[in-house]
Order: C-alpha cells, then structure tokens, then sequence
C-alpha cells in the first residue's frame, strides 16, 4: 500500500461522514414529511454542499504522487474535508425525532453565519492547497480558478454576513451553477 492509498482512507472517511450526514438529513426530511416545513434555498444548498463533497473527494486524487508525505502537510489536507464535514453538521438539525416539527427556513437563518463561515474558510485552504501542489499545478489551473475562488470567498462571506433573503436566494443557485461550470472545466478529468 502507498502512503497516498494509506492516508486518503482518512481523507475518505471524513468525506463519507459529510456525505453520511446530508444524505441521512435528506432521509430524515423525506421521512417526516409533513412535520417538516421545506425551505428551496436550504435544499439547493443541501445539493450544493454534496457536490462539493464530491468534487473535494475528486480532486483529491492530484495528491496521488505527492513524495514525502510529511504529518504537516497530511494534518494540512484534512482541514477541507473537516470544514465540509462541520457545515454538514450545520446545515440539518440535530438528529432526533422524526415527528418534531422543523422550520428549514429558520433554521437555515439561525445557522448562516457559521455555515458561511467555515464554508469561506475552505477557499484559502483550497488554494493553499493548490499551491503545495507546486507553482505549474497553480498556473496550470488557469484564471477561472483564481475569478471562481475570488468570488466564492466574496459570495461566502457576503452570505455570512448578511440574512438579506433576496441575497440568500440569488447566491445559491449562482453557487450551484458556479461549481458545476467550474467541476466541468477545470476537474473534468482525473488528472
């Protein structure tokens, strides 16, 4: 086995508890039906943060050549599973009873901050992350990398800040569409 083999069931792991976790507040929210009160910003923000889990797990695999693997830089590549896997923690309730009434919206609002917040945080980690890979990786990513993080982190922050619904609204399917732009024509190979 290879160190890259060794150490990405880790990487793997947290990844697959983010991926647990929406997946089983979807389950949860199609279990309970009626007692729970749908917000359409939260479920595309729902679908958003799966796709960056899977497209974090995908892009994992530039790593694959990395000599040495040193503990720093191991501890440094867990920091962007653990923040996606902390904001799908926040993006559902607690798990619970599946009778008890839930207000997607509200709770939505009343996590925003902190959901945005760690959320922001995985843009400088990603091009921290880009650039440990080497300057020609950095380069080769090309300027819609360097405009999408830039505009992630503004959009993030801007979400973090603000509870403007409007802004809310308009973010998240910008969000949606941004990524999938970004997945197809930057990480469309598995390179």
């Amino acid at each position: 086995m290879s160190a890259f083999e060794y150490l990405s069931v880790l990487i793997s792991i947290i990844l697959a508890l983010g991926m647990t976790r929406v997946l089983a507040g979807v389950g949860e929210m199609l279990q309970a039906g009626s007692h729970r009160q749908i917000y359409w910003v939260h479920l595309l923000w729902i679908l958003n943060l799966f796709l960056y889990l899977v497209v974090a797990w995908w892009i994992f695999y530039r790593w694959r050549n990395q000599q040495p693997w040193t503990f720093f830089l191991f501890v440094f590549v867990l920091i962007s599973p653990t923040i996606l896997y902390l904001a799908s923690v926040l993006l559902f309730p607690r798990e619970g009873v599946v009778d008890a009434t839930v207000q997607y919206k509200t709770h939505y609002y009343a996590n925003h901050r902190a959901f945005f917040t760690l959320f922001a945080l995985f843009t400088p980690v990603d091009i921290f992350d880009s650039l440990l890979k080497g300057l020609p990786h950095f380069l080769q990513l090309g300027p819609q990398y360097y405009v999408s993080n830039t505009l992630y982190f503004a959009g993030l922050v801007t979400a973090a800040i603000t509870r403007n619904e409007r802004y809310h609204q308009f973010y998240a399917i910008f969000f949606f569409v941004q990524t999938i732009v970004i997945s197809f024509t930057i990480f469309h190979t598995l390179i």
